[in-house]
């Protein structure tokens, strides 16, 4: 997927991310914008509605919201596992909290840009793609090429893109591909995608086409991946939180527990964060 990265980014699309680190309250400008800022037009379009839908979220504190929905759903789908939980330290943590605040924003703005009637991304941690991280390692490839492709083989989503810039991330990716093997992730999305377009239903800015209407521009060929993508970085999120308040018996944080500062971009080699 191409990308403008904060690096590459000229003056007038500096001053563009800027609005948005400022609007997400945000220290890096996540993957949705940097494909966006390859088509003026479109990063235009949710530069206008980004400062609707950051107050329409904050409103009716749907970051917390979402992920308690999130987070609620993956108990009652989890109640018989016996996964092992995963301990995470303190940087691992600080940039699954630190998604776990932007990307609810990210997931209204798509919505708002595509539209409630845009379908599910195929073969997101269903599979396929997921069925291709198990066997051995010459099969696998790399641990980017893994999470990649089962994600739908079309970015490194941020979340892990932020994680494995820090550690190795075996551990994260190997509890969350545990529980995704079981099959409930698709449904906990669902509900997590639901809530979404119920909050943009009763604020008005939800519409079947989005603010971009259709045809997308053949510019923007696999924009339509990120309303699936983020819904799932969201759930993936709420299963690392909750695993490890399982192995440290702490209680549920809710998004704005999180440090206020989010973690820092890594180096801008390979794809974005979402």
């Amino acid at each position: 997927m191409e990308l403008i990265t904060e690096a590459a980014a000229g003056s007038s699309i500096a001053r563009a991310f800027d609005l948005i680190r400022s609007e997400l309250d945000s220290a890096f400008v996540p993957s949705i914008y940097q494909v966006l800022a390859t088509y003026p037009p479109a990063l235009d379009a949710a530069l206008e509605v980004l400062p609707r839908v950051v107050a329409l979220a904050r409103d009716v504190d749907f970051p917390a919201r979402v992920c308690a929905v999130a987070a609620t759903a993956l108990a009652a789908a989890d109640v018989e596992s016996t996964r092992a939980t995963v301990a995470l330290d303190a940087t691992s943590r600080e940039v699954i909290l630190g998604y776990r605040s932007a990307n609810p924003l990210n997931l209204l703005l798509a919505l708002a840009l595509l539209g409630t009637g845009v379908p599910e991304w195929p073969g997101v941690m269903t599979g396929d793609g997921l069925r291709s991280t198990f066997g051995s390692t010459e099969d696998r490839g790399t641990l980017d090429d893994q999470i990649t492709l089962a994600h739908g083989g079309v970015l490194l989503p941020g979340l892990w893109r932020g994680l494995l810039s820090i550690s190795r991330a075996d551990d994260t990716w190997s509890e969350v591909r545990a529980f995704a093997s079981g099959g409930q992730l698709p449904g906990v999305r669902a509900q997590v995608r639901s809530v979404a377009e119920q909050v943009l239903h009763e604020g008005g800015l939800a519409t079947k086409n989005g603010q971009l209407g259709v045809p997308l521009p053949d510019e923007l060929p696999h924009l339509t991946w990120f309303p699936t993508g983020i819904a799932t970085m969201i759930v993936e999120a709420e299963v690392l939180i909750g695993s490890s308040s399982r192995t440290h018996g702490s209680d549920y944080e809710q998004p704005n527990d999180q440090p206020n500062d989010p973690p820092n971009d890594p180096p801008n080699t390979g794809p974005e964060r979402t």
